[in-house]
């Protein structure tokens, strides 16, 4: 038999080893199912990374809270403590204040953690933010003096790079190479590349970095999964020369996911890049991970461990092909259930509820009201803001029983069609939203504001969207098309401009024998 598959490829580090990043602490977090794990659940994860072979761990966005500093912390001490084989990182938007928060959980745990400051690299981000080259350019300068001066090791991380344009990445790159960077990450943020495309990202910065001296800066990638490529583009970047390679545990992550690192990892070892996997390895770093994010099992589609991967190993394999009986079942004990009626979005609801349940929940999966985002299910982010008598709250942290007798409105409940609120209009119209997972609590975070202010200032309406995280746009277009709302509700902005309205709709079917509209000309045709 001939492979093809062992042709060599073109590889201009001259090895194909190759390291592996596991971001399920970080990405696999934004899983819109996925909960933050606990501090020992983290740890546990840490540990059997190890075992299957991860040599980078990412410890999270310690600037996100308080709390993320001392976890990254003590996440990074114990992979000091315990001599475990891998580099700790740790993310940061590219502003000074996040990556000095880095170095200060370096300085706790006392061992070295590299910074992966993240930036947007495509025109989409710079037209919607309003972006330009001075300002990328600037950030990446603070970013990476405070590095240099605490002496933490910095990769700069050009979000959606696959689409971005070859000019703005050289002024990118040269910048943070200038300040001292030791790695670049090369993003497939939104899974638009294919093999070609890698090999000619990749190529145009290696020759970027000879041409500038940095031929040992190192070069990772991290993949999306949106056509379905993640994998495939993985294996080919570590292949023509890049040295570290990014995924999460079962490929959760933002949208449709990230590159499945236990299969990443099972592919690098059939390719001689890393030493061979243990398959039963990988399977209980899947189920450890599918505990500590409270994932409901594998996904039967999982192409190792779903149901559909057993694999037929013949007759002479040795194994007894007869099928194992089931386990035994636990005996079912069904909850007890609490009845309540609440009004929701105008209608009244009676159900039956379990008292545990939160009131997000109930919205979400009861009621099939999916436009409240289940987001970090601990108050963190804000996509779960709903009001209770008007007033926002946080769904997640609220009992559902909570909302007995009282009246709950949803972002379903903001008029559209016809009749477009003017939040939804100003939103579209600012290109306020990107991936749209944070804005119905956003949108119902700003009708509470304007119910109660109608011109509020922009200061205070950064006030009060600031228990809200975006991941994606950023802030300012958000801002935006909060003060146009205002003012479209004042009147002083016009509605719906260039939209269409009602003489575009049909109108009701109210003649029972024609079965078509009295009044309607087109009808008549």
């Amino acid at each position: 038999m001939y492979d093809w598959n062992t042709a060599k490829v073109p590889n201009w580090r001259g090895t194909r080893s190759v390291a592996v990043v596991d971001e399920t602490l970080r990405d696999g977090l934004q899983n819109a199912t996925a909960i933050d794990p606990s501090l020992e659940q983290k740890l546990d994860l840490i540990r059997w990374m190890e075992r299957i072979g991860v040599d980078v761990v990412s410890l999270g966005l310690p600037a996100a809270s308080p709390r993320a500093v001392e976890e990254a912390a003590a996440m990074a001490g114990a992979v000091r403590e315990e001599k475990l084989n891998m580099r700790p990182t740790a993310a940061a938007r590219t502003v000074a204040r996040d990556v000095a928060a880095v170095a200060e959980c370096q300085q706790r745990a006392g061992i070295e953690i590299e910074v992966y400051a993240f930036i947007g690299s495509s025109p989409i981000r710079h037209y919607t933010e309003s972006w330009d080259r001075d300002f990328l350019t600037r950030h990446i300068r603070e970013a990476t003096e405070v590095a240099r001066k605490h002496q933490v090791p910095f990769c700069l991380v050009t979000e959606d790079t696959t689409r971005a344009r070859p000019e703005v990445l050289e002024e990118m790159f040269k910048c943070a190479l200038d300040g001292g960077a030791s790695r670049l990450c090369l993003c497939d943020t939104v899974g638009h590349a294919t093999p070609d495309g890698v090999a000619r990202l990749v190529k145009f910065t290696h020759d970027l970095l000879v041409a500038t001296g940095h031929e040992d800066v190192g070069l990772d990638w991290h993949a999306h999964n949106d056509r379905g490529l993640a994998l495939q583009t993985a294996l080919w970047a570590s292949e023509l020369g890049v040295d570290r390679v990014h995924g999460t545990a079962m490929g959760i992550g933002e949208r449709v996911g990230n590159v499945a690192i236990e299969v990443l990892l099972l592919n690098l070892g059939l390719l001689g890049s890393k030493r061979a996997a243990v398959e039963s390895d990988l399977r209980q770093y899947c189920e450890r991970a599918v505990e500590a994010l409270a994932i409901p099992h594998i996904p039967d589609t999982h192409p190792l461990f779903g149901r559909g991967a057993a694999r037929d190993e013949g007759p002479d394999s040795g194994h007894d092909e007869r099928p194992s009986p089931p386990p035994p079942q636990p005996p079912v004990r069904l909850p007890m259930l609490a009845p309540m009626q609440m009004r929701v979005n105008g209608d009244l609801r009676n159900l039956a509820i379990d008292p545990g349940r939160t009131l997000l929940e109930v919205l979400r999966y009861d009621l099939d009201l999916f436009g409240t985002k289940q987001g970090c299910d601990k108050g963190d982010c804000g996509a779960c803001t709903v009001h209770v008598d008007g007033r926002p709250i946080l769904s997640c942290l609220s009992l559902a029983l909570d909302a007995q007798g009282r009246e709950v409105h949803t972002v379903e409940a903001l008029p559209g069609a016809t009749d477009l609120h003017p939040l939804l209009d100003a939103f579209d119209r600012t290109g306020a939203a990107q991936c749209g997972f944070c804005t119905p609590g956003f949108l119902m975070t700003a009708w509470a504001l304007l119910g109660d202010n109608p011109a509020p200032s922009r200061d205070e309406i950064r006030e009060a969207i600031s228990g809200n995280l975006c991941r994606c746009t950023g802030y300012k277009s958000i801002v935006d098309a909060i003060d146009l709302a205002a003012k479209m509700m004042r009147g002083d902005e016009p509605r719906m401009l260039g939209l269409p309205g009602r003489e575009n709709m049909p109108g009701p079917i109210d003649d029972p024998k024609l079965g078509r509209p009295k009044n309607n000309p087109a009808a008549k045709t």
